[in-house]
C-alpha cells in the first residue's frame, strides 16, 4: 500500500511538471508572437517580416565581425552608447589577458520580428534571433625570437573550434521614423534600403545619418546550448 502511494505521488509530480512545462512553452510562444506582413503594410512598411528578419541577422553578424576586427567606427554608428561600451569593455578585458574571442561559421536557425511599434517619432523593433556558430578563445601573447620563424596555429585557450554553439537573443533596435524606406545614393545613383544600412551597398558612400538607420540598443540572451 505504501509503495502504491509513493508511486501515485511520483506520477502526480511528473504530470504537474509536464503541465507547467507546456504552460511555459505556450506562454513564451505567445510572448514572442511574430508580427504579420499585413500589420507591416498597414503601418506603411515596404518590406516583409521575412526580409526584415534576414536583414537583422546580417546586421548582427556584421556587428560580431566588427568586434573581432575592432572596427570601432562601424560599431559606433550601429550600436547605442550602452551596447558599444559593453563591447569596448569586453575587448579591453580580452587584451589585458592576451586573449581574443573568435566567432566563425555563424548561421541563423531562426530570426523573427516579434514587435515593431511607432512611438512619437521613433520606431522600435524587437527580433527573436537564434544562431549557431563556433566560438573559441586564442592566446595573443607575442611570440619569442625562437618562435617567430616557425609557422604556428594560434593556441586555443578556451571554447572549441569544432563544438557548435547555439544561442537565442531578443534584440531591440530603434531608429527615427522616415517617410521613405529607401534612399538614392548621391554618389552613384543606386537605391539602398534603410532597413539596416547607412551606406550605399554599391559604392560605400554615406547616404544617411545615424538617426535614420536601425541601431542596436539592447541584447538579451535567452538561451544557450551546445551540439
Amino acid at each position: 500500500m505504501t509503495w502504491f502511494i509513493v508511486g501515485f505521488v511520483v506520477l502526480l509530480l511528473i504530470i504537474v511538471c509536464c503541465v507547467l512545462w507546456i504552460f511555459q512553452l505556450t506562454k513564451q510562444e505567445k510572448e514572442y508572437m511574430e508580427v504579420s506582413n499585413q500589420y507591416l503594410k498597414e503601418i506603411g512598411k515596404s518590406y516583409t517580416k521575412e526580409e526584415f528578419s534576414v536583414a537583422i541577422f546580417e546586421l548582427y553578424q556584421n556587428i560580431i565581425q566588427a568586434v573581432q576586427e575592432e572596427n570601432y567606427s562601424y560599431l559606433r554608428e550601429i550600436l547605442s552608447d550602452e551596447v558599444y561600451n559593453s563591447y569596448l569593455l569586453a575587448i579591453k578585458n580580452s587584451k589585458e589577458r592576451n586573449a581574443k574571442t573568435i566567432v566563425e561559421n555563424m548561421n541563423p536557425i531562426f530570426s523573427k520580428l516579434i514587435s515593431l511599434v511607432i512611438k512619437d517619432n521613433m520606431e522600435i523593433a524587437k527580433v527573436w534571433l537564434k544562431v549557431s556558430y563556433h566560438e573559441y578563445i586564442i592566446d595573443t601573447t607575442l611570440l619569442n625570437a625562437d618562435e617567430l620563424g616557425m609557422k604556428q596555429e594560434p593556441r586555443v585557450i578556451g571554447g572549441s573550434r569544432t563544438k557548435l554553439l547555439e544561442k537565442e537573443y531578443i534584440l531591440t533596435l530603434v531608429k527615427t521614423r522616415t517617410e521613405k524606406e529607401s534612399v538614392v545614393c548621391a554618389n552613384c545613383g543606386y537605391v539602398t534600403n534603410l532597413v539596416t544600412r547607412n551606406t550605399c551597398v554599391r559604392c560605400g558612400a554615406n547616404i544617411v545619418s545615424r538617426h535614420y538607420h536601425w541601431v542596436l540598443v539592447a541584447k538579451e540572451e535567452t538561451h544557450t546550448s551546445n551540439r
